[in-house]
């Protein structure tokens, strides 16, 4: 990935966080990046993450991207493995996999008898292994952790460690910030601070620790080792077993110096693989801890299917999309737009009405239902768990998953609506004299019901964030925006409506055809708007 005279603030007139910011981020690479608090570290990490969008300059070749937020949220309705498994969807894993894959990583960390815990009653600690999970089972291709370390105890920090090292020999990219300045330094490739808006490259130092790994081998004689191998490993020979070797190299070379060994000719046998937390001075020995089971399978990683698994924008948004309805529905959130609509029909819909006006009051009140339910979706995730789902799709494309949550969910209670009033209303006209035949006045009001809900979608979008932020401009700007696009000429909603009560007065059945057509304009326009905006100020 590729920055170029990059360049972040917020506001129009905001001051300059980072400013003409150039870094070239290989494969196969730690990078740390050092500053001081307010520098805009973090700042610098979304730009990375793909979660913000650069003020100017630009940033090209993202590959899938995972991100670990500083702070993640326990509000979530979710399990531990529930929420993992959602997320593994996003990121276009199965199901299974991705269920497997969760649990697996718990396991690492030593939280998986939290597995079936609501997040909500998760410690900070295992809330934490949580956030890290989510981001490693996706095995991306661009990893970004913002103090992940933080709140783990001290053996899920080594496997965390192991862990990071083990994506980069796979060949990702890893950016991190940690308050220890000791993190990784052994293994990173390579350090950056950041001051005055812009970075400055950190030199190595020689005499940093990191996480090291001890490889036992053996060979057949006269067992000399391949030359130049690979991380430069300290070598120790037994002078009982001279055909056996222990070598010690940082984690990040582990990978390339088990390929040396077992393709050399004649091959060496590995009879031994272990983590070291820290480097062994002067070649003492050193307690080793057993190693993670990723590394159980160096030559192909702990999943050799990874390779033809990236799913497409379309799988990954509609699995995101799954996710908030899923957050919706395990909220109760839509418990209060669900009775307010039925208490409208309730109050509004009687047995014996004629069929076409109750079908215009059902699609009528479901224009602000429908903008109350988007601007749940939209707003019911904590920062930063959506900035988790964004890293994962594109914060585009997180918003357009929640539209279309809300929209569905919606579309689904303005069809239940259509069909208890179909079952309450008489088939006739205002004045009961002319039949009304009922097929056709099921579809125009469906019809209806989808016009109000597309406008509806239109007028929640609008009047949540990114467009507007503070709870109550939101609330106040969504009621009116309701009100407006039920009495306004010109409305797609009130055109639809309007077709059903006048068709009323004569029996007539009246498709809204137009106004369908210009809802799902106006819905697609707002949509695409809010989206872009969710790129550009979130």
């Amino acid at each position: 990935m590729i920055l170029r005279g990059v360049g972040r603030r917020y506001g129009l007139r905001g001051p300059w966080v980072l400013r003409g910011l150039d870094l070239d981020l290989p494969a196969h690479t730690l990078v740390r990046i050092e500053g001081a608090n307010g520098a805009g570290k973090s700042t610098l990490l979304r730009l990375l993450a793909g979660i913000d969008a650069p003020t100017e300059g630009r940033v090209t070749g993202r590959p899938r991207t995972a991100y670990v937020p500083e702070r993640f949220p326990a509000a979530l309705p979710f399990t531990a493995a529930g929420y993992l498994t959602h997320v593994g969807r996003v990121h276009g894993l199965p199901a299974a996999e991705a269920a497997a894959r969760g649990q697996e990583w718990l396991a690492c960390f030593g939280a998986a008898g939290y597995a079936r815990t609501p997040l909500a009653e998760l410690s900070k600690g295992t809330s934490q292994k949580v956030a890290v999970a989510q981001a490693l089972l996706a095995e991306p291709e661009l990893l970004v952790l913002d103090e992940a370390w933080t709140g783990l105890d001290t053996a899920a920090r080594g496997e965390l460690d192991w862990a990071v090292a083990e994506r980069a020999a796979d060949g990702a990219t890893v950016v991190f910030v940690d308050h220890d300045p000791r993190r990784l330094a052994g293994a990173a490739g390579l350090a950056y601070r950041l001051e005055g808006h812009t970075l400055t490259p950190v030199p190595a130092s020689p005499g940093d620790d990191g996480p090291y790994v001890r490889i036992e081998a053996a060979g057949s004689p006269p067992a000399a080792l391949p030359p130049e191998l690979p991380g430069a490993p300290a070598v120790e020979r037994d002078a009982r077993h001279p055909a056996t070797v222990r070598l010690t190299t940082t984690a990040a070379h582990s990978d390339p110096l088990l390929h040396a060994l077992l393709t050399a000719r004649p091959p060496w046998h590995i009879t031994g693989l272990s983590q070291l937390p820290a480097p062994v001075p002067g070649g003492a020995a050193v307690d080793a801890t057993p190693a993670s089971p990723a590394a159980s399978a160096p030559e192909a990683g702990p999943y050799p299917e990874a390779a033809s698994r990236p799913a497409g924008a379309g799988r990954r948004t509609a699995a995101a999309t799954r996710y908030q309805a899923a957050l919706l529905a395990r909220s109760q959130r839509w418990l209060a737009p669900l009775l307010l609509y039925a208490a409208v029909l309730g109050i509004g819909v009687r047995a014996g009405q004629p069929l076409l006006d109750s079908l215009g009051y059902a699609a009528a009140a479901l224009l602000p239902v429908t903008a109350w339910l988007v601007r749940l979706c939209v707003t019911q995730e904590p920062p930063a768990a959506r900035t988790v789902t964004a890293a994962a799709v594109g914060p585009s494309r997180a918003h357009w998953a929640s539209l279309i949550a809300g929209l569905g969910c919606a579309l689904a209670l303005g069809g239940a609506g259509t069909g208890v009033v179909l079952l309450v209303g008489e088939p006739v006209s205002t004045d009961h004299t002319v039949a009304v035949p009922l097929l056709p006045a099921a579809l125009a009001g469906l019809l209806a019901a989808g016009c109000s809900a597309l406008v509806g979608a239109a007028v929640g979008a609008l009047c949540a964030r990114p467009v507007l932020h503070r709870h109550g401009w939101s609330l106040a700007a969504t009621v009116l925006g309701s009100l407006l696009a039920l009495v306004t000429g010109g409305s797609p909603a009130r055109a639809a409506v309007t077709d059903l009560v006048t068709g009323s007065l004569t029996g007539t059945v009246r498709m809204p055809l137009l106004p369908a057509a210009g809802a799902v304009v106006v819905a697609a326009g707002a949509a695409a708007l809010t989206a872009r905006l969710a790129a550009l100020r979130e």
